[in-house]
């Protein structure tokens, strides 16, 4: 298995592999009740978001912060109805250029192929340098 993936679509995919349901985009991944945790959110960003559309106005929020390069899938671990991986992504704070080097661990429970629910477990330190401090992500993050 290749383990170097473009985008967070790739990498969610290819540690789902034949567990997933067909998908064309990172949002078709989960059901339209799916939660989405960030147990170690720093403050001003949200710490869960319930359902897809809410997951899906979220997803937009770091596209203009943060310049990704590519994630790495370094271990999978499936279950009989989750996924558990450790993956890692370079990149750096687009205001900045300040280096957010990443580590996640995510743990992903499926229903019908699809995530229910993502507990993604990553450094919130890392965010908050790459954008230039607490005050710059508070910004940042506002809604």
């Amino acid at each position: 298995m290749p383990n170097k993936y473009p985008s967070l679509f790739e990498l969610v995919r290819a540690a789902l592999g034949d567990k997933a349901a067909e998908a064309t985009d990172f949002l078709d991944l989960f059901t339209e009740d799916a939660v989405l945790d960030y147990p170690f959110a720093p403050a001003g960003t949200p710490e869960q978001l319930i359902g897809k559309a809410n997951i899906a106005a979220h997803a937009t929020r770091p596209a203009p912060l943060l310049e990704f390069g590519d994630f790495i899938l370094e271990t999978v671990y499936p279950l009989a109805d989750a996924v558990i991986f450790e993956a890692t992504c370079q990149g750096r704070g687009s205001r900045t250029n300040l280096p957010y080097d990443q580590k996640y661990i995510c743990v992903l429970h499926l229903r019908d192929g699809r995530i229910a629910r993502y507990q993604d477990y990553w450094n919130p330190l890392t965010l908050i340098s790459a954008l230039g401090g607490e005050d710059a992500m508070a910004r940042a993050y506002a809604y």
